[in-house]
């Protein structure tokens, strides 16, 4: 199987599968400090913390573990809304978020909370302007992306918490800035001093570590009401007897991240290339969702083909063993067009025709050569059958 829809989730390591059976057979008591096996179970969590919070930049306590990113996200926009108190209270955010950030305000606003949206350019940009003139007495808390899952454009979040930090000076109060991370955190690295954040969110599965468990960084200071109550573990945020097995295999995949990093990145950027350059030399009437070049996270490309579904051309490529995703109306459960691809200026057609590839540092050239030589005659077949043709050239 070639896989490609990393973005979506991301194969294990075997590394962090096999830190998942060390503790899962030999390490498995609830982390205490009251024996030596409950004590082994502490440290495990407490390594864990130091190593994502030194990959950040952060602290060890200002790290804590949770069930998902969406939980993370969970966390960090309610517990900050709910911990200010504020009369009619507001959360700014933008309309390219992951369905998670965006779920989290719809809730809210049926308690009374308002969303204010910020758009986007056509590569999927912030308009930072818009950021600015959205925040307000109101505000109680800024919600953003670091490189969105659908058309992978790295996002100006450093300069989003310059803005989001001038703008609580000049209200007289700290109004917390929340970073989704989970897409980025494999691809572009994070300070959350230099990038002025106060709540990120992360995944594990989005990094090659398991399923069912992800982080929250909160920055110390900074206050956040838990969701959920029981007997406290690490953390008042997240009660209960902590994941130890999950944590081990997320604490070993960020240790595989933070020792290769650099030369991962550069492999999926050069893959990545191939495969744009593969796919603009060997398929016409195609567009590129999100932004070119350095703008565009290494291992992400987007590409709309037109007059045909995206959705039966992966239906194609997975009869071919190749594995990627679609941002057509017909795979998604709510048959509608892909909002961020809507956001960015597509219409409806373009939407429909869209494939994300989605590479990672295990993808090979060998498998990218094999995509474009199963994707072309997919593309070709799906034309020729396609009520809708492309136009004849001049002379044609």
């Amino acid at each position: 199987m070639i896989y490609l829809d990393n973005y979506r989730s991301a194969v294990i390591a075997r590394e962090a599968w096999e830190a998942m059976r060390v503790v899962a057979l030999e390490q498995y008591a609830v982390p205490a400090p009251f024996t030596q096996c409950g004590t082994g179970s502490a440290e495990l969590v407490e390594n864990a913390q130091k190593r994502l919070a030194s990959f950040i930049g952060a602290e060890q306590n200002e790290v804590v573990f949770t069930a998902s990113g969406t939980e993370a996200i969970n966390i960090a926009i309610q517990g900050a809304v709910k911990a200010r108190r504020l009369d009619q209270p507001e959360i700014v955010t933008s309309e390219i978020e992951y369905p998670a950030t965006l779920a989290v305000c719809k809730a809210l606003e049926k308690e009374g909370v308002k969303t204010r949206i910020i758009g986007v350019d056509g590569d999927g940009f912030y308009k930072l302007d818009q950021l600015e003139s959205a925040i307000n007495e109101h505000t109680a808390v800024v919600s953003l992306m670091g490189v969105n899952h659908m058309i992978g454009t790295v996002e100006p979040i450093a300069e989003a918490g310059r803005i989001v930090d001038e703008s609580s000076k000049r209200l007289g109060r700290k109004i917390p800035f929340h970073v989704d991370y989970a897409s980025a955190l494999q691809s572009v690295r994070l300070s959350v001093d230099d990038a002025r954040v106060d709540l990120a969110s992360f995944s594990s599965n989005k990094i090659h570590g398991p399923k069912g468990v992800g982080a929250l960084y909160v920055r110390r200071g900074t206050r956040v009401t838990p969701l959920s109550f029981g007997s406290e573990s690490y953390s008042p945020l997240v009660p209960g007897t902590p994941n130890t097995m999950g944590i081990a295999g997320f604490d070993k995949a960020v240790d595989l991240l933070s020792a290769t990093f650099e030369m991962d990145v550069t492999h999926m950027r050069a893959l990545r290339d191939r495969l744009a350059v593969g796919i603009r030399d060997r398929i016409p009437y195609i567009l590129l969702n999100g932004p070119d070049g350095d703008g565009r996270a290494a291992p992400h490309l987007c590409y709309s083909f037109l007059f045909i579904e995206g959705e039966a051309v992966m239906m194609f490529l997975d009869m071919e063993g190749i594995v990627v995703d679609t941002g057509s109306a017909c795979a998604a459960a709510t048959l509608k067009p892909n909002y961020i691809l809507m956001a960015i200026g597509r219409n409806h057609e373009q939407a429909h025709g869209s494939i994300r590839f989605t590479l990672s540092r295990y993808t090979t050239e060998a498998e990218i050569d094999m995509t474009l030589d199963k994707l072309v005659p997919i593309v070709e077949r799906l034309r020729a059958q396609s009520t809708i043709r492309p136009p004849v050239p001049q002379g044609g």
